[in-house]
């Protein structure tokens, strides 16, 4: 299990350099997932190697595109063009990862464990620094299974697999024994202003399901917290550490204290939605344990089965989406981050996002 602390935990201290950011060469894993794509903009002033493997970044962007594999050896490259990845890079960025939770164990462990070991030996043999992205959920990983978030059999997606692939990748890197700056975010939504996002996260479809009135109930307490971060922060977080040497340390990219609750997050959908006229029915909020005693022995031989599979996607949601407590934060501490580290700044923030999928899903009414 990673060491968890409210603050960053620097193992090495250098002073910054004044001026500019000296240019470097910059190898990006998952530069075409939600987090690359937001992240590439911010990178213009260096030169981006992107590695890819399925699909290519935006063709706006100018980073120089090379095909590989983070769960192969040499990731997917032969012999000489290895050599000649490690002569020319000056720093990592390890963005690459299987965040979908039905995406099963295998493929999980092979991104998020294996391919996280070979990154990280990659940039401990090329002996550049490496950002690692992981997830502030490492801190919960006890409570969620707990919580009963480990439904594979029933559900087919379980939170619990994923985070244990994370906490596992980031011991993966940990003992490739080079210079890794660890980032862990919670729930990425879209960009603070614009709401904007290349796919859908765990919350962009619970929002999706009130609008549409497809919900019962939410599965959690009124006041418990809902931890999310726009995908621009993260970006411009992890570029802030980059330009500033990436020194060994681990930062919680996260609302913490700040995270708005269940309760405020709900009313956002609901307020957010009167505007663009839209009707979405009042919830009522049942704790998990009362969904699991109560309502499944009563209905759930009567209820068909793609109701009893939605449900239980639902709570296995709910033991991420929801915390008794908050997650542990450091984003204040990020150079040039402090403004986004707020409720105000937060509630601003998923407002854009609701309001972006109100608007696609207009749109795609209006085109239909």
């Amino acid at each position: 299990m990673p060491s968890i602390s409210n603050t960053p935990n620097t193992l090495e201290s250098k002073a910054s350099s004044p001026g500019p950011p000296h240019p470097q060469t910059v190898l990006v894993t998952g530069a075409s997932g939600v987090l690359g794509t937001a992240l590439l903009p911010y990178l213009r002033h260096h030169h981006v190697i992107a590695l890819t493997h399925n699909r290519h970044p935006s063709a706006a962007t100018s980073a120089e595109v090379l095909a590989g594999d983070v769960t192969r050896p040499r990731l997917g490259l032969d012999v000489a063009s290895y050599r000649h990845l490690c002569a020319r890079t000056d720093a990592v960025v390890h963005a690459a990862g299987v965040v979908a939770f039905g995406s099963g164990r295998a493929s999980m462990h092979a991104v998020n464990v294996e391919g996280a070991g070979r990154v990280a030996r990659f940039a401990a043999a090329a002996g550049v620094p490496m950002i690692h992205v992981s997830t502030a959920y490492v801190a919960r990983y006890r409570e969620i299974l707990a919580a009963g978030g480990n439904r594979a059999e029933r559900a087919g997606n379980s939170p619990a697999d994923y985070v244990a692939s994370k906490t596992a990748g980031e011991e993966a890197v940990a003992a490739a024994g080079g210079k890794v700056t660890v980032v862990r975010p919670s729930i990425i939504i879209g960009d603070s202003v614009t709401g904007e996002i290349a796919e859908p996260q765990g919350l962009h479809i619970f929002a999706q399901q009130v609008l549409r009135n497809r919900l019962p109930f939410v599965p959690s307490d009124p006041a418990s917290y809902v931890d999310f971060v726009p995908q621009d922060v993260v970006a411009r977080a992890i570029v802030s550490l980059l330009d500033d040497g990436a020194h060994p340390a681990e930062h919680w990219l996260s609302g913490g204290a700040h995270a708005l609750t269940c309760d405020r997050l709900v009313q956002v959908i609901v307020e957010e939605a009167a505007d663009a006229g839209i009707a979405v029915r009042p919830l009522r909020v049942l704790a998990p344990d009362v969904v699991e005693r109560l309502v499944r022995p009563a209905f759930f031989d009567v209820v068909p089965e793609w109701a009893q599979t939605r449900l239980d996607r639902l709570l296995d949601m709910s033991s991420v989406l929801f915390n008794d407590e908050p997650l542990p934060s450091s984003l204040a501490d990020v150079p040039g981050i402090g403004a986004a580290a707020g409720v105000r700044a937060n509630e601003d923030a998923w407002r854009a996002s609701v309001r972006r999928l109100i608007a696609d899903r207009l749109g795609a009414r209006a085109s239909a």
